[in-house]
Order: C-alpha cells, then sequence, then structure tokens
C-alpha cells in the first residue's frame, strides 16, 4: 500500500517532515458509500522512528456547504505509536435518511502530542517531539449510487531487462474520487497481488508503471478503498 509522508497540509495528501521525524498515513482518501451501512474505514499511522509517536485525532468541519462531519465517528481519539509501529484510526459515517445523492466532505485533525520521557543523564521528565505535527485532511464520502466511471486512457505492456511492465494512465471521469489499485491474476483467475497506486480525484489523471509478477495473465483495476474490481481489464 503506497503511504504518505508529510510535510504540508495537502488535500492530495502526499507530505515529508525531515529525516529525523515522518509522519506516515495511509490510505490516501475515505471515500466510501454511507447509506448503505458500509461507512467505514481503517487508516493507519506508521512510525518509522526509534521514538513512541503520540496524536490526538478530531473530525472537524470544512465550512463548506456539503459538510457532514457532524456524521463521523472516530475512534480513537488519541493514536499511540511506538517505534517502528502502526496504529490504527477507525473511521465511521452513517448517513441519515434525508441526505441527498452526491458527494461530501469532511476534514480529519491531527495535532502530535509531547510524550513525557525520562532522559538518561538526569532524574527528570522531559515532554517532547522532534517535530511537531498539525494536519488538517479533507476527505471524501458519497450517497447513492454514483456509476464507477475510471477510464484507461493508455495500457501497455514493455519489456525491460528480461521483465514485463504495465505502463498505463487513468482518467477519472465520475463525480467523486478513487484511490486505483492496480492487480494480477493468474491463470485460474486467482489473485496475485494488488498495488495501491494513490488517489485520483474528480477529472483528475493518473500515470502508473509496475513490474508484471511472472504467473501474470490478466491486469485488473480496482476500487481500492471500497475492494471492487472496476470493469476494464488487460489480457496479457
Amino acid at each position: 500500500m503506497r503511504k504518505l509522508i508529510i510535510t504540508l497540509i495537502l488535500w492530495s495528501m502526499s507530505f515529508f517532515i525531515n529525516t529525523i521525524y515522518a509522519f506516515e498515513f495511509s490510505p490516501i482518501g475515505f471515500d466510501k458509500r454511507i447509506d448503505n451501512g458500509n461507512g467505514y474505514a481503517e487508516f493507519y499511522l506508521d512510525n518509522s522512528t526509534d521514538e513512541i509517536q503520540r496524536y490526538r485525532i478530531k473530525v472537524i468541519s470544512t465550512e463548506k456547504t456539503n459538510d457532514i462531519s457532524k456524521y463521523i465517528n472516530i475512534y480513537p481519539t488519541i493514536v499511540n505509536v511506538n517505534p517502528k509501529d502502526r496504529g490504527i484510526l477507525k473511521v465511521y459515517a452513517e448517513a441519515p435518511s434525508d441526505l441527498k445523492d452526491g458527494v461530501y466532505r469532511f476534514m480529519l485533525s491531527i495535532e502530535s502530542i509531547a510524550v513525557p520521557s525520562l532522559k538518561k543523564d538526569k532524574k527528570d521528565i522531559n515532554g517532547a517531539v522532534s517535530m511537531r505535527v498539525n494536519v488538517n485532511l479533507e476527505m471524501e464520502a458519497y450517497v447513492g449510487e454514483i456509476k464507477d466511471n475510471i477510464k484507461v486512457i493508455e495500457r501497455k505492456v514493455v519489456k525491460k531487462n528480461n521483465d514485463s511492465y504495465f505502463i498505463g494512465e487513468f482518467l477519472n471521469d465520475s463525480i467523486r474520487g478513487y484511490e486505483i489499485g492496480v492487480g494480477f491474476v493468474d491463470s485460474n483467475n486467482s489473485l496475485i497481488e494488488v498495488h495501491s497506486q494513490g488517489r485520483i480525484s474528480k477529472n483528475g489523471k493518473m500515470k502508473v508503471e509496475l513490474k508484471i509478477p511472472s504467473r501474470s495473465k490478466k491486469i485488473v483495476f480496482y476500487d481500492y478503498n471500497n475492494q471492487v474490481f472496476l470493469q476494464s481489464s488487460l489480457t496479457i
């Protein structure tokens, strides 16, 4: 799964914070239908440092007309992540029955909290983090049946040093965002592996290049967050 390394508050959510402190957040978006009982997602906070990291997480309003922050629940609100480990944030959304079909938004606010620690050379408690994280991540959800309209506008298989690679470009002609997955299927129609390629927003384009596993017979395309295959595929 592609991860995020954070430096700025970006709607696209792709960040990096120097080599001392790294905050990694995945998947890239929520992008769930919330009027059919499936508005649940898990997000991962990876700690690549040698120190415990702690985050306070809140749902806040986007201040937009399609804001649904009041329908979003999260658990836990404080996430502790041990060194070289992963924390989990659970997000659940349920739309009221009178919410009209369409795309809606909410914001996750993530703030680092100092973790008290005992200094090695002094008998006092020091609360500090190497760099503060304070980011607002805008998420999308949707209500109603929205037709999948992801177009693969370029698709080809090329040889490089005796290995085969899939090179493609996607166009999102839908009204909602997707986290695109590219998967490989063997001769028994069994899925070998799926790779998330990141999020593609409304009217957005994305180019990908992936090495094809040796047993692959077909390449499939995947709505990664909703675990649904898109209609298009490519026979190798």
